[in-house]
């Protein structure tokens, strides 16, 4: 059976603080509460608060080509190069033509989060080796890697518009370009059955300039395809990547017009984002060497939530226990938990994600689920953000914590669960976001966790 120290608990009552609000507010059982006269709110549970950080995260078929480099002082530097494949995907019909050029063409997806009035370069590389998911679990994840040539066969200096519908276009090696002109004159099979071109051209990486306070910019990977609506055919046009081969016709070479044969980005192909970071000289610095987790009272009274660079929100309830002693005529209702976004980390409210995933994990920091809603074993809360403007704005995230809550009266034994709270795999993997909440010791912006109790 669970144990308790009495000392414990009378500090536990001195500290609390009460407030009545109609049971009818509540979600009960008809049999539950008899004496429908009020509910005690507890709002003086202890909380504690740190920052987790998870090695990587599974990052294969992302839906996002994530490129570029940006910057926030609690977790510095966040870099994200993308691997990925190509094909050609066109169809051989002039081989007497006189080569032009090759080039890169990238499309924005309209992601993006940091400063795009920064300049930028990215560097263009072949892939020196076959790119293969991992053996064992089947995936890619952002710490994956993949040799490639340290020469680059392409850069481009630019300042991002993510928001543009312009394509952007690198200039590549013409040595690479004149490779390609061959095969395509010569009808080689290399070029034209697409397993023999992946041995002959293994891919690329998008690599970003590093410590850089710019920005993370989403380019699409959406294939052209058609569809058949209301017995017409309806193409979608795509924003994937593609190689262009400008050329001209011989013996025409005044003519101006834009010829050229299309590589294309392999969508069902291997591609993921490689996301690094470097820490030096912000508030996580050191976090890996103190096992991955930093109190809140060593990072600015603070905590993180990070897409990317996975970070989480870790809260403790170390006296949750205490409930169980508000008499025998009493009975727990419900728990909420309220964190607050620290103003001046963040630019505009609207940019703050409008959720965020709650989990449970264990003394290891291991996840082990998601929080369900109450009474129901197959639907899952969520920590949703609020925008309350009256005279000065005020943002806060919340959730329902009574499942969790109710969960942990219910053991035998004392829990060493906590709650995680951060951005799923799904958007980690292509993102690269934060969220900067106050930590336990934040003053206005401390988390808060009301427990209400039904008390005849």
């Amino acid at each position: 059976m669970k144990t308790f120290q009495v000392l414990s608990f009378l500090t536990f009552l001195l500290l609390l603080s009460c407030a009545t609000s109609s049971v009818e507010d509540f979600v009960v059982g008809d049999n539950f509460i008899k004496d429908r006269t009020g509910i005690v709110m507890i709002d003086t549970l202890t909380l504690t608060t740190s920052t987790v950080k998870y090695d990587s995260v599974i990052s294969n078929s992302s839906g996002r080509l994530l490129v570029g480099t940006n910057y926030n002082e609690f977790s510095g530097y966040k870099s994200s190069n993308s691997f990925f494949q190509m094909e050609f995907s066109d169809a051989i019909t002039d081989t007497e033509f006189v080569y032009d050029s090759l080039c890169l063409v990238l499309n924005y997806d309209k992601y993006y989060f940091g400063d795009t009035t920064v300049n930028q370069t990215i560097s263009i590389h072949r892939l020196s080796e076959e790119m293969e998911l991992d053996s064992t679990t089947n995936y890619l994840y952002t710490t994956s890697n993949f040799s490639y040539d340290a020469n680059p066969i392409g850069t481009l200096t630019f300042k991002p518009q993510p928001n543009s519908n312009e394509e952007i276009s690198i200039r590549l090696s013409d040595k690479l370009g004149a490779r390609f002109t061959k095969m395509i004159q010569d009808e080689n099979d290399s070029l034209t059955t697409q397993s023999l071109f992946l041995e002959v051209f293994n891919g690329l990486v998008i690599q970003s300039e590093q410590n850089v306070k710019g920005a993370a910019i989403g380019f699409g990977t959406t294939t052209a395809s058609s569809s058949e609506s209301s017995g017409e055919t309806v193409a979608t046009e795509g924003n994937s990547p593609e190689f262009r081969l400008y050329y001209h016709l011989s013996p025409n070479p005044d003519d101006k017009s834009d010829l050229y044969y299309t590589f294309s980005f392999i969508s069902s192909g291997i591609y993921f984002n490689q996301i690094s970071g470097n820490p030096e000289g912000s508030l996580t610095e050191g976090i890996s060497e103190s096992g991955n987790e930093l109190s809140s009272k060593l990072t600015g009274n603070a905590v993180v939530v990070q897409s990317g660079i996975q970070f989480f929100a870790k809260l403790n309830i170390p006296h949750v226990d205490n409930l169980l002693w508000m008499g025998e005529n009493s009975a727990f209702v419900s728990a909420t938990l309220r964190l607050f976004p620290e103003k001046g980390t963040y630019s505009n409210s609207a940019d703050l994600p409008d959720s965020l995933y709650i989990y449970t994990a264990d003394r290891k920091n291991q996840v082990t689920g998601q929080v369900f809603a109450p009474g129901s074993t197959s639907e899952y809360v969520y920590v949703t953000k609020t925008i309350v403007k009256e005279v000065e704005e005020t943002v806060y995230y919340e959730v329902d914590l009574s499942t969790f809550v109710a969960n942990e009266l219910s053991e035998d034994l004392v829990t060493t669960r906590s709650i995680m709270i951060g951005y799923n795999s799904t958007v980690a993997k292509k993102t690269a976001d934060h969220v900067i909440f106050g930590g336990s010791n934040s003053g206005k912006y401390k988390p808060v966790m009301n427990v209400y109790y039904y008390h005849n």
